[in-house]
């Protein structure tokens, strides 16, 4: 038998019978926390309100902000019947977040629930994915400068709402587990210092695919570039992704060595963009090309920077705590 602090038991609305969950932690101590999903619990609702002129995007920010607070449902009163101001509504969530429900549609308003989706995608998983598609959008980005259609550059773009739907749902599943550290190991991870280094990865992670999506933008203002200057760009690239792509592997397996190669990879980025930029940089480019030629480097090289901040935070995480006497 154990006996719990009476304040505490009041604070987290404990009643007799009813269950906790006893959660080994890292130093061998024992968290105690209350079984919130297995008895009955009340669902967070929040409530949006529309006033006459609000500008829509400021609207669905604030929804997004709801959302990854962890709040159950989500309301959003119009106020008036205004079908383009739900539909932008309705298109954004759509785009921008997983696991997001409209359960209820009239003139006046949308009732949205939103879902754990933990148990069915994994933080792990789903960063592995989030990863998976930045990585892709840097490799067919640089693609465009060998005479991608335009179609090409728009589709990678595009593919970037995808990544933002994982970081928005990853977050959301971060600020749940800081918040309830019954769902810290529900969601695969181990304690709230976990939860800080995987908030800094997924950041890390979409901005990587804005930088994706900026190289196909500005690529196709260089599509005239000589065939050896396309090689060296899209060479950069590869090592670039690699180094991206090392650093998330690094991560998922907590592996110190693979993470301190990316890093070594990351400074060799940086010795090939410098040398591209002096001998790209030709005075028979326009003043448009050179700098869409610099924003382009520019995005490469950060890639592997970020690639080389999530390595750090592998080697990180492979230390252990120390105990606490």
């Amino acid at each position: 038998m154990v006996s719990l602090p009476k304040s505490w038991v009041i604070d987290v609305g404990l009643r007799p019978k009813d269950p906790v969950a006893v959660l080994v932690q890292p130093d061998s101590s024992l968290l105690i926390v209350p079984r919130r999903d297995l008895r009955a619990a009340s669902k967070s609702e929040a409530t949006l309100e529309s006033a006459q002129g609000l500008d829509k995007d400021f609207l669905l920010r604030h929804f997004i902000s709801y959302y990854l607070a962890g709040y159950d449902t989500i309301r959003v009163t119009l106020g008036r019947s205004d079908s383009g101001l739900r539909g932008f509504i309705r298109e954004g969530i759509r785009r921008k977040l997983v696991g997001v429900e409209i359960i209820e549609e009239s003139s006046g308003g949308i009732l949205t629930q939103c879902l754990s989706g933990y148990i069915d995608l994994p933080l792990k998983k789903a960063l592995e994915r989030m990863a998976i598609i930045a990585g892709g959008m840097l490799t067919d980005a640089v693609g465009v400068l060998q005479g991608g259609t335009k179609g090409m550059s728009e589709e990678v773009i595009e593919r970037d709402d995808e990544v933002d739907r994982f970081y928005h749902f990853l977050l959301r599943q971060l600020n749940i587990a800081v918040r309830d550290r019954s769902v810290i190991q529900e969601i695969g991870l181990k304690s709230t210092r976990d939860c800080l280094g995987y908030r800094l990865v997924v950041k890390n992670v979409e901005r990587v695919a804005d930088h994706a999506a900026s190289i196909a933008a500005e690529a196709e203002n260089l599509r005239m570039l000589p065939e050896q200057a396309i090689k060296k760009i899209q060479e950069t690239t590869a090592l670039s992704k690699k180094v991206f792509d090392s650093s998330i592997a690094s991560l998922l397996r907590l592996d110190g060595k693979m993470a301190e190669e990316a890093i070594a990879k990351s400074k060799e980025v940086l010795q090939m963009e410098g040398k591209i930029s002096s001998e790209m940089l030709a005075p028979r480019m326009s003043g448009a090309q050179v700098a869409s030629a610099k924003l382009m480097l520019e995005s490469i090289r950060r890639t592997a920077e970020y690639g080389s901040d999530i390595a750090e935070i592998a080697i990180d995480l492979t230390v252990a705590e120390p105990l606490v006497t």
